[in-house]
């Protein structure tokens, strides 16, 4: 879209997924919208919805934004979990883990 602001493919959950990352000086945030329904899915990313479309390449596809949200810092804003409305994923190992949620506010 921008410097700013990009719009990638996100494929395996529903046809046409996508997520929204955000760059501003040193912040980063990636909304994944349906690719994480469950913050369990950071800890175990294999783990699928009843509504994935293509069960391998969505745990493929949630894996590979883990890993680029735990390298760059980014922020991850899912567009399902309940109470808190995002989370900072660290690697823990071979997979990962939520280190800070931060509360995001609802209206």
């Amino acid at each position: 879209i921008d410097g700013n602001l990009t719009l990638e493919a996100a494929p395996g959950h529903t046809p046409g997924s996508s997520v929204l990352t955000l760059r501003s000086r040193t912040d980063r945030a990636v909304f994944v919208g349906d690719m994480l329904h469950s913050p369990v899915q950071v800890l175990e990313p294999s783990w699928n919805s009843c509504f994935c479309d293509d069960p391998v390449l969505a745990a493929r596809t949630r894996s590979t934004y883990l890993s680029r949200a735990a390298e760059m810092r980014e922020l991850v804003i899912p567009a399902h979990w309940p109470g808190r409305g995002a989370a900072e994923v660290r690697r823990d190992g071979d997979g990962f883990a939520l280190t800070a949620w931060a509360d995001l506010p609802r209206r």
